[in-house]
This record gives structure tokens, sequence and C-alpha cells, in this order.
């Protein structure tokens, strides 16, 4: 086989970017796929909740993930220097009963039936990553694969999506018309879809389960340039595409940003006050074109958005009254549509995102609002700072005080914003450490989740020395301590143990060899009896 990696051309790139959906074929042998649907079934009958143990227990997915295609495909999308998140699963779609399948299914539904211990939901929504969420992006900072080991025509119940919905803070049911459910889904093949893509599973109707592999994978570095075969030229709309949304001023930013170009003011200051005003509006045309016709607008736009910022302050936006529901799932009470911290996926204001857009002449006026009483305030001034990336790297400093603050909330958002900025991180090494030693349990919070807001910070604190400019030497002895503490979550164990493999010394090497020995899962069992 040509171990020849496969980039996008600039129509995927363009495709990618205005749908967030691509189907690709990995191109590798049926027989594999078969090995590894065996192994899938055996591991299904026989762990069901294997989780992210789950490429050990089927070590020839690997195969799989490093196929021409589908690595060019993330190197495209992510960089080349992108990782495979501690988030993986295998995601049974259990047949119906034969009575139950005289159903006929559009792909546009609903919520629809599914056979018994399948654990593929029906309705429409948008994942999160562990263990306590995070921010939902526009750029692309993680990309799932599902992976299909066997021909998965429209009746097993492909993972279907709606193309473009990864911009959309909310779907309603006009959306639901654009729904796509691939007819090409044969064995090995994989769609790549943007995380927070709006997707779902289907009924199974025929007599077999369907398997599908779930991978996210997650970018370690801001893109200083074009990581697929081209992106030398001005964004273009693709010649074909899936989704219905017409969102140019998004694609554009989102094309640039790809190619690591910050263009500076491109459009001209008219219309600001309309433009504020459609801001976290339901109308999601609007809002987004508000967002990013802001964003290119330049000095003129940043006080009316910082002005626009400062109105929702001191409303109870952080710490919402929360309602149990009969599933045992936590709601916000009020108004769903209105932005607020949620656990989970949170969504920032608008005007964050806008002001992320404007770059380094926002930083100055973003530092001064992390000052501000409110913690909604702070949290989305940290999300914009990370938005701009490298260039706000002066605001670490001031971000590294906050991480000594008591609101778990407002932490979290802060680690991942100096995260996103990537440079500078030294100045907030102590307290990154200081958070890393300190005990899960220091945080807590009303809700009985599975997990604490301290598992989060911990995780978030790692992964922000991951994606960091911090010379290795000065973290290598904490990222060995990390491989070796107990965690309450393995995400934590596991960022440490990629930072050790891509920057390890001989020493720390070897750390890491003796922990992937001991946690080595034997494969060569017959898949029987695995």
């Amino acid at each position: 086989m040509n171990n020849t990696v496969l980039k996008f051309d600039d129509e995927l790139m363009r495709r990618f970017i205005c749908d967030g959906v691509l189907v690709i074929h990995s191109g590798m042998d049926d027989a594999l796929h078969e090995t590894i649907r065996v192994k899938g079934e055996s591991v299904n009958r026989s762990f069901p909740d294997i989780g992210g143990n789950i490429l050990p227990a089927v070590s020839e997915l690997q195969q799989v993930l490093d196929a021409p295609p589908i690595k060019g495909a993330l190197q495209s999308i992510l960089g080349e220097d992108y990782m495979l998140h501690p988030s993986k699963m295998l995601v049974p779609s259990e047949p119906l009963k034969p009575e139950e399948r005289n159903i006929e299914m559009r792909g546009d539904e609903e919520g629809l039936p599914q056979g018994e211990n399948s654990r593929s939901f029906t309705y429409w929504h948008k994942d999160t990553s562990g263990p306590r969420g995070r921010a939902r992006y526009h750029v692309p900072r993680f990309v799932f694969v599902y992976y299909f080991p066997q021909d998965t025509p429209f009746e097993m119940g492909p993972t279907r999506v709606i193309p473009g919905s990864q911009y959309q803070d909310h779907l309603s049911k006009a959306d639901h018309a654009f729904a796509y459910v691939s007819d090409q889904v044969r064995a090995g093949t994989c769609i790549i879809a943007a995380l927070d893509i709006d997707h779902a599973g289907m009924s199974n109707l025929t007599d077999q389960t369907r398997y599908m592999y779930k991978f996210t994978f997650m970018r370690t570095r801001n893109p200083q340039s074009p990581s697929w075969d081209g992106g030398a030229g001005e964004w273009q709309p693709p010649e074909q595409k899936l989704g219905g949304y017409q969102h140019p001023e998004t694609w554009t930013y989102m094309w640039n940003w790809l190619r690591g170009v910050r263009p500076g003011s491109t459009e001209p200051a008219g219309n600001i006050e309309e433009h504020v005003g459609n801001l976290n509006i339901y109308d999601q045309q609007k809002r987004l074109a508000a967002i990013y016709s802001l964003g290119a607008m330049g000095e003129p736009a940043l006080d009316p958005l910082v002005n626009s910022l400062l109105s929702v302050a001191d409303k109870d936006r952080v710490d919402p009254a929360y309602t149990q529901q009969a599933d045992e799932k936590y709601v916000p009470n009020g108004d769903p549509r209105v932005r607020r911290w949620l656990e989970g996926g949170y969504i920032f204001q608008d005007e964050a995102f806008a002001l992320g857009c404007l770059g380094e002449i926002a930083v100055d006026p973003l530092i001064r609002l992390l000052d501000n009483a409110d913690p909604w305030i702070q949290m989305n001034a940290a999300f914009a700072l990370g938005e701009i990336g490298s260039t706000a790297d002066q605001a670490i400093p001031r971000l590294a005080e906050m991480l000594d603050g008591s609101n778990s909330r407002v932490v979290r958002a802060v680690l991942e914003a100096i995260a996103c900025i990537g440079s500078n991180t030294k100045a907030a090494l102590p307290a990154l450490e200081n958070l890393l030693r300190r005990d899960r349990s220091s945080w807590n919070d009303d809700i009985k989740l599975a997990f604490l807001p301290g598992d989060q910070i911990h995780v978030s604190a790692v992964q922000a020395l991951l994606l960091s400019d911090i010379d290795p030497a000065e973290v290598e002895d904490l990222m060995v301590e990390l491989l070796e503490k107990p965690s309450a979550t393995v995400a934590v164990p596991t960022i440490a143990l990629e930072f050790l493999v891509r920057h390890g010394s001989d020493k720390s090497m070897r750390h890491a060899i003796s922990y992937l020995q001991a946690h080595r899962w034997d494969d060569t069992k017959r898949p029987d009896v695995l």
C-alpha cells in the first residue's frame, strides 16, 4: 500500500469549512475491516462499557487511523501535530425487533426508536468532550472520526449530520430539512466531522448489529500556514456542498484562520449598530453575519462590542438555578436561548467571538475586562483572548493570577484561554503546577455529576501545557509525576504521556514505556474469548 499521506486540496477544505463533514474511505483491505468488526462484536458482548479502552482491545483500529486518506484529512484540518484525544468509544446500534421495523425513515426525524442495548442517541445534539465539558468553538480545534467496519446502508442507520450546523448555537425544526445521511458507507468508511456539528443516530431495520467506532482528535498548535495542499488564494465557495446555509463572512474567517492569516480590517465600518443588535439573536444567519462582519471592521467595532458585552453584566449568567429532570439531567431554569454557563458545552456571547476576530487591537481592552466583577464577563474576555491566539500572550500573567480564584468555572474558562493562546505559558507555569497538584475535591458544586469540577481543571491544566511553547525540560518531571499519580480521569495521564512521547528525554521515555507496559491490553486472544 502507498503510505503517502493524502491531504486535502482547496475544494475539499472549502467543503469542510462550509459543511463540517466529509465522507472518506480509508482505503484499507476488506479483511482488516472484517477483523475489526468481529473483535468489536466480541467486545460489545463481553465489555459493553469498554469506553476509551477500545483501541488497545482492537489494536487494528490504529491501522485505519493511520491510513493515508484519514491521516491526510486530520493533518489538513488540525495540523501535522494533531493528537488523538482520550475520548474514544464503540457505538453499537442494535436491530429493532422484527415487529417494530415497519417504519419509514427519511433521515431528518427526531428521536427514532432504538434496539435494546443500543448506545446510539437518535435525537439531534452536539457532543461535548469531558469529563465536565468545554467551550464551543467555531474554529476547528477538534474533529470526530466515525469509522464503520461493515457496509452500513441507510436501513442499518449510519450516523447522520446537519451539514453547516457546527457554527450554530441551536437547531430549529427548519434545520432538520438539511439532514444528510451518506449513501456511501461501505466497510472502511470514515465520516470526518466537526466536533460541534449536530448529529444523531438512526433506527437499525436490519438483522445485524451496526458497529461504529468514534474517535476525537484535537489540534495542538494554532495554524501558522495552510496544512493542506493549497491555501494560496482568497476564499471562494466550493463547487459543491451539502448544507443549505449561507455564511460567507464566517467561511471567509475560517479560511483565513486555517491559513494562519489575520487580514486586518477588510470590511467598511458601516451598520455597526445594526450588527451589534443582531448578536445573540435566534436568527442564525443574521447573528453569524454580525459576528464576522464586526470582526472584520477593526478599530471602529471595538468599543461597541465591549459595551455590548458589558450590557449583560450582573445578570447571573454563571450560576443559574437548575432543575433535575426525570432522566436525572440538570437543565437551567429560564429561557434556554439565553447565553449562560452550562455544564457540557458552554457557548459564550457573540461579542466574545467578534472580539476574538479583531485580533491584537482587542487585547488591552479584554485584559481590562478580566477585572470586571461579573464572572461571566471575565469568562467571555478570557475566551476572546484565547481566540486571538499567540498575539494575546501579554495577557498570560493576568490570566495566571485568575487561576488562584475560588470560582471553578472561571478557572476552567481561563485554562482554556491559556491553552488556545499557546504562547508565553511559562508566565503561568507556577499556577498550572499548583492546580495540577491540588486535590480534585478542592472544587465542588451542588450538581451531582460523575466528575468534580476539579477533574476538568486537572485535564485543562495539563492540556494547556501540552499546547504551550514552554521548554519541555521545565515540565518533564511534572509530566512523569502526573503519569504515575492516580487520577479520576484517564485524560490526565494520557495527555502527560503524549507530552513525554513528543518531547521527553531518554529518562522520561523510560517512564512512558514503563507506563505503557503496565497498561497494555493483550490483543492476541481469540475474538470469541476476548
